[in-house]
């Protein structure tokens, strides 16, 4: 299934809205899960943007999402500088 398909299955289950979310970027695994990053367009700025991480399940006929989480540039900023530390240690 193209990646295109998955962003309109979504969008028509109700799962991730393109009125709201305009994907960005995706990556196919080879275990049949698919990561979609999107960005808010009704929520945040260009300089302090909202971010979706959906991960689904691509089945032959259907996609489930596994995940969802919605998070800000700070966030990531955070967590990998938490990483970085917690390796310090």
């Amino acid at each position: 299934m193209k990646i295109k398909d998955v962003i309109r299955i979504l969008n028509e289950k109700g799962e991730v809205s393109l009125d709201i979310w305009k994907p960005l970027s995706a990556r196919k695994s080879s275990d049949g899960t698919l990561d979609i990053l999107y960005r808010n367009l009704v929520v945040g700025s260009e300089k302090d943007p909202v971010f979706l991480w959906v991960y689904v399940n691509v089945l032959e006929d259907d996609v489930r999402v596994l995940e969802k989480i919605t998070f800000k540039k700070e966030h990531v900023n955070w967590i990998t500088n938490s990483i970085s530390k917690f390796g310090k240690t």
